[in-house]
């Protein structure tokens, strides 16, 4: 039986370690959040005993090596500690992406995991996805020729953008991590993943265009319960997270399963609640033009790879559905994927369009089932019985993304100068 302690049970961690708990062959063994209600949503259901459950990370790690992996999916800057705490207790780790916003962190904790034996797998789901592993598929059989260009849309719903980004847990840089990270390390993963080459040098544009103070509508308060425009906005709390009667067709809530950053409970009297009496969960019904949010809004990065691939990408908040919108061109073809579907569209020169046709499943369900095969890597990775085909997440491949994310960052804050990979700190030998 595998055991497994979790440190972390934000909507990640609760995610990943439902999915290890209904295994027959894992056993979680240990569990930590700072906040107890948390504890109490999973403890049941995971069949933890009281006493292996912890609201101070000083107790759960005092505990010693009490399991053969950890899973840490904390906020992205207690990665860092909680990575080199578990590593030198001798834990081979799952860690939720990024890695952390210091690149000179993600060095270190590969650096003590390569030496000291540690095995360390990152939340880079997309690559366990079947759609996203059939365009690495075709890519690698040659389908579309030599690659030349992908040009490549992180589409951030904007009821999703505000809740994480402008209201909730990501919205501040100096707390978290730029968006570019926090949201985009999966594409800059995707983007190493399908070209297989590390970047040489790049340019970013972009910033806080439009969820600022400058644009809060007139008369409009700090609080949407207060707010005289709250029947009309599109950003309102209560539309976003509970719906509400038909006023001027919009009725349909936004995000279904948002509420647990605030409130363990569904219920509408117990989120209603929790917005309006909760010094926390105040923090969601806060008008969108009136908070302390800094992160990025909108972000244009251009590549050029070690192999001489181009690539485009942007990262927006303007979008009524998230989506990833990706076109490859090589020298044989084109081939278009939006990630709202099934399909992939491939057209090659001088052939007809066809259409490629992925199972997948929803993106509600877990990253197009990304998640669970993230978890069944990292039983196989734990048991010794790993696929050879899998292609991991490893530690080491995250690095790359997570150098790309800062020569973007420092790319755009200097006004979109060309940045050369080789100012990035890499891997130390």
């Amino acid at each position: 039986m595998l055991k497994i302690a979790v440190i972390g049970l934000g909507s990640r961690g609760k995610n990943y370690g439902t999915h290890l708990a209904k295994r027959g062959d894992v056993e979680i063994v240990a569990i930590c959040d700072k906040y107890q209600s948390k504890i109490d949503n999973v403890k049941t259901l995971w069949k933890v005993p009281d006493k292996m459950c912890f609201t101070d990370e000083k107790d759960f790690f005092a505990l010693g090596k009490v399991a053969d992996c950890m899973l840490i999916a904390t906020q992205d800057r207690d990665h860092y500690a909680h990575a080199m705490k578990a590593l030198e207790l001798g834990y081979d780790l799952l860690v939720e992406k990024p890695l952390s916003p210091n690149i000179e962190e993600c060095l270190d904790i590969e650096e003590y995991a390569r030496k000291h034996g540690r095995k360390v797998l990152v939340c880079h789901v997309l690559r366990y996805a079947s759609y996203y592993r059939k365009i690495k598929e075709m890519i690698d059989a040659g389908v579309l020729g030599e690659i030349q260009l992908i040009k490549h849309d992180e589409n951030v719903s904007y009821w999703h953008f505000c809740h994480s980004y402008v209201r909730g847990n990501w919205r501040r840089e100096d707390e978290t991590s730029p968006m570019l990270l926090a949201k985009c390390c999966h594409d800059m993963d995707l983007m190493y993943w399908f070209t297989g080459s590390k970047c040489k040098s790049l340019n970013s544009y972009g910033g806080l265009t439009y969820f600022n103070k400058e644009h809060k509508p007139e008369n409009a308060a700090d609080n949407c319960f207060d707010c005289p425009h709250r029947n009309t906005c599109n950003f309102e709390v209560e539309h976003q997270y509970l719906g509400r009667k038909k006023i001027i067709g919009r009725g349909k809530k936004k995000f279904l399963w948002g509420t647990y950053a605030f409130c363990t409970s569904s219920k509408k009297k117990d989120v209603l609640n929790a917005l309006k009496t909760d010094d926390r969960a105040k923090l969601w019904a806060r008008c969108v033009f009136a908070c302390d949010n800094d992160v990025a809004d909108c972000q244009t990065v251009n590549m050029e790879m070690e192999n001489g691939v181009k690539i485009m990408m942007t990262a927006n908040a303007f979008n009524e559905q998230d989506h990833r919108h990706t076109e490859i061109r090589g020298s044989k073809g084109i081939l278009i994927a939006d990630d709202r579907g099934s399909v992939i569209t491939l057209k090659l020169f001088g052939k007809k369009t066809k259409k490629i046709v992925v199972n997948i499943i929803p993106v509600i369900k877990g990253h197009f089932g990304g998640d669970e095969g993230v978890v069944k890597a990292t039983v196989g990775m734990m048991k010794g019985d790993s696929d050879p085909n899998m292609q991991y997440s490893w530690i080491a491949d995250t690095v790359e993304s997570h150098r790309i994310v800062t020569a973007a960052e420092i790319s755009r804050r200097e006004g979109g100068r060309t940045v050369e990979m080789s100012e990035i700190p890499d891997i130390r030998e």
